[in-house]
């Protein structure tokens, strides 16, 4: 598929309602890994969030920059963002468009990328980021928003694999695992961190936040949702308090720098 296709693509994905509305029950990132990226950036004048989503990410980083542009191809996060911000941030300029086309600064200070890095068209975006980045600047990208440890996990698993399958697809197939690495060439790693946190969360939250990933979207599950649903909650009820789940959450923070050409092969 030509790049420009699947970026629109991509934004059709995320403007569906019922993903957005799903995508504020996502677990949080571990308070620690948002000092860390403060502590990697000496420099607060400008920060780049990329696929920013509801702003997860953006509006917790905001009050530490003079300038956050923050950029989505979809509308409808964006309108989820500007409201979960309730205008707390005037200085975040909110903007519409695929990162791979937006007007971007120079001196660029701090680059994130959370779940997002993969929708993107790295030899069209890695060139840009590499010439906007300060000369101290530091890019980085995040994996990991979801429940990572508990007695449940595994099982949670299963049924999430098994259910790739019953729509028609292949887990952690050779398409996915190239689209997940697809930046790598493009990204020279310093250091790779991992940050954890322990969560609690309702049942419902929690199989709800499934629904704001692409592949479980009620939309493109229509009937077959109720059923995934009730196995998801077969998993965890049995652990469950007063409705309340516990687990942890563990992020990855990769941290270095943009390319301007891929590493050789």
């Amino acid at each position: 598929m030509p790049a420009a296709a699947a970026a629109d693509n991509t934004g059709a994905e995320f403007e569906d309602e019922g993903v957005v509305a799903a995508y504020v029950h996502r677990t949080p990132y571990p308070p620690a890994l948002f000092d860390r990226l403060l502590q990697l950036t000496p420099g607060r004048a400008r920060l780049l969030d990329l696929g920013c989503g509801p702003g997860k990410l953006t509006r917790t980083l905001a009050p530490h920059f003079a300038e956050v542009l923050a950029v989505d191809p979809s509308a409808a996060m964006l309108r989820l963002a500007r409201d979960l911000d309730a205008g707390a941030n005037r200085h975040i300029a909110w903007t519409q468009g695929f990162a791979e086309d937006a007007p971007l600064p120079d001196q660029i200070d701090l680059i994130t990328a959370g779940a997002s890095i993969h929708w993107m068209d790295a030899p069209r975006l890695f060139p840009r980021l590499a010439a906007a980045i300060a000369p101290d600047g530091v890019m980085t990208i995040l994996g990991g928003d979801g429940p990572a440890r508990a007695p449940w996990i595994a099982a949670w698993q299963e049924v999430i694999q098994a259910w790739v399958g019953k729509l028609g697809g292949q887990w952690n197939g050779g398409a996915h695992q190239a689209r997940l690495a697809g930046h790598q060439p493009w990204f020279d790693v310093a250091a790779t961190e991992v940050f954890t946190a322990p969560m609690t969360q309702s049942v419902d939250d929690l199989i709800e936040a499934e629904h704001s990933r692409a592949t479980w979207s009620r939309a493109k599950m229509g009937p077959l949702a109720p059923a995934f649903d009730a196995d998801l909650r077969g998993v965890v009820a049995p652990y469950a308090r007063d409705g309340q789940v516990d687990f942890e959450i563990s992020s990855t923070l990769w941290w270095g720098r943009p390319r301007a050409r891929p590493r050789p092969a």
